[in-house]
């Protein structure tokens, strides 16, 4: 039988973490956030750390540090951003009985991807615990170039994977398993594909459906241009306006030229079949994922049917 788990609640974002931040710019999606813990739950280790590249508001990283990382490390690129994390995560983890500058949650302001790893890994105050997983939910709608121009902190570029190979990189230059977030229209086939590329493989998958943001609906054209080609899926229940899949993918470091074999390994074409499957459901339980799977892979497969947030900031 498939092996599908479904979650029906938020079961890691807790109190404040539902409360929007004060500046807009600060991105804000509960949804992607609690999917991007789950992810990273799939692959910590006791004693270990995390990398979160691209860390946002903090939330994220305050959860993942109550998950069980012992220490968490964030850098992202906007300084508002950082202020946020930093007011809100960073410094109430260190009251928690730890010196200045040694809580269990940290944030630097830096652009990982115009870092080497080196640099990276040097903004953090104390060395991070090993093993490492390294994480990341980046923007990641495909948007064209007048569209990305007006919506940076969201735009994936022109196949929603701008920032993928930065954070594959990184992770590859750590042999760190990898935690990556992407949308069931980032040409997911594309993302697998680069994974194992760098000598990844997907362990584990977690689907959450999600209506398209305000900015997103209008301005779709890159998205249905992918849809056309066969390269992004939607999900069309319903009379609505057109919904997609969160995609969360936890991937297991196995070394340049090494993949899985059989069902061990979800290639990009399975990937896609899996989500165009999904797509069939009537229902935000994605019950179509419960009959056979197009590719026999039998990994680990989580469904997140969250309700949905009152308030998105999509900047």
């Amino acid at each position: 039988m498939p092996n599908v788990s479904r979650v029906l609640s938020y079961r890691h974002l807790v109190g404040d973490d539902f409360v929007p931040p004060t500046s807009p710019q600060v991105f804000f999606e509960p949804a992607d956030t609690e999917t991007g813990v789950w992810v990273a739950g799939d692959l910590l280790t006791p004693g270990g750390s995390v990398l979160d590249l691209g860390s946002g508001s903090g939330a994220a990283a305050a959860a993942m540090a109550r998950a069980g990382a012992a220490r968490v490390h964030g850098i992202d690129s906007g300084a508002q951003t950082v202020a946020w994390a930093r007011a809100h995560y960073a410094s109430s983890a260190s009251r928690n009985g730890d010196r200045p500058g040694e809580g269990r949650v940290t944030v630097a302001h830096g652009d990982f991807a115009l870092m080497t790893t080196e640099e990276l890994l040097a903004t953090a105050p104390l060395p991070l615990p090993r093993p490492l997983v390294v994480t990341s939910n980046p923007p990641y709608v495909p948007l064209t170039l007048r569209a990305d121009a007006q919506r940076r902190s969201i735009s994936g570029g022109d196949d929603g994977l701008k920032w993928a190979p930065a954070v594959i990189g990184h992770g590859r230059a750590l042999r760190s398993d990898l935690g990556l977030t992407i949308g069931s229209y980032s040409t997911p086939r594309k993302a697998v594909q680069l994974l194992e590329a760098a000598g990844y493989r997907v362990h584990a998958v977690t689907l959450c459906p999600l209506p398209l943001g305000e900015f997103t609906l209008a301005h779709t054209e890159q998205v249905l241009a992918l849809e056309e080609a066969g390269e992004a899926v939607l999900w069309r229940a319903g009379r609505g306006a057109p919904a997609y899949f969160i995609v969360g993918l936890a991937c297991r470091w196995t070394g340049p030229g090494r993949t899985a074999a059989g069902h061990e390994r979800l290639s990009g074409d399975g990937l896609l079949g899996l989500l165009h499957l999904a797509a069939r459901s009537r229902t935000s339980r994605l019950e179509a994922l419960d009959g056979p799977r197009p590719d026999g892979w039998n990994g680990p497969l989580r469904v997140l049917d969250l309700p949905e947030a009152t308030v998105r900031h999509h900047w």
